[in-house]
């Protein structure tokens, strides 16, 4: 496997380099530099990149290579790279180096891996990138009540591309995006109260 490295501590990354050489794997580019690996990284043509930053993440031009993250276990932007499938696996830098090893060989084998995730999912956000509008709330509360589209669009005299439209919006702001994960993201955003939701709603 051919790895490149990114890690802004110099020594740390000159480590994670002997590591995984002594694993096997082929370094081909091993830096502390994130716009050095930018500009290096056609060249170099690395099958796995391990980072330490999920802004650099989202600037790799190269589908196909493979992700591996080191983030600190609270870092928000980290799980949600993960989550939107940025990248292939999360791996706390609080973990054991083996760890970060068996974590890059199993994502080379086409897994998703998450490594030191805090105990709780998700962290709860404090709020949502954008306000709701009071109809995309009155949208998210009756979804969180497992009315389908149809029925929502026949309650509020709208078509069902409107209410589809509505969803969309929703999911953007919460950060999420599934349909099934509404409630719990509008939970931890303080937007709805699930459990009176479903108490007063047809699940």
């Amino acid at each position: 496997m051919k790895l490149a490295i990114c890690d802004g501590q110099r020594l740390f990354a000159t480590v994670l380099a002997a590591a995984f050489a002594q694993h096997g794997h082929e370094v081909v580019l091993s830096t502390d530099d994130a716009r050095q690996l930018l500009a290096e990284a056609d060249r170099a043509q690395p099958q796995l990149f391990v980072l330490d930053s999920p802004e650099t993440a989202e600037r790799l031009r190269d589908p196909g290579a493979y992700v591996v993250l080191l983030a600190d276990p609270q870092d928000e932007n980290a799980w949600d790279a993960y989550d939107r499938g940025t990248v292939d696996a999360v791996v706390s830098k609080s973990c054991p180096l083996q760890t970060l090893v068996d974590a890059v060989e199993s994502v080379a084998e086409g897994n998703h891996v998450t490594a030191g995730r805090p105990a709780s999912e998700r962290r709860r956000r404090a709020a949502v990138v954008e306000p709701l509008t009071s109809r995309e709330l009155e949208v998210l509360r009756l979804v969180v009540q497992g009315y389908s589209t149809q029925w929502i669009a026949d309650r509020l005299g709208v078509s069902r591309h409107t209410v589809r439209t509505h969803v969309q919006q929703v999911l953007r702001k919460l950060g999420v995006h599934a349909r099934g994960k509404i409630a719990r993201a509008a939970a931890s955003a303080g937007l709805v109260d699930v459990q009176e939701l479903v108490a007063d709603g047809h699940q």
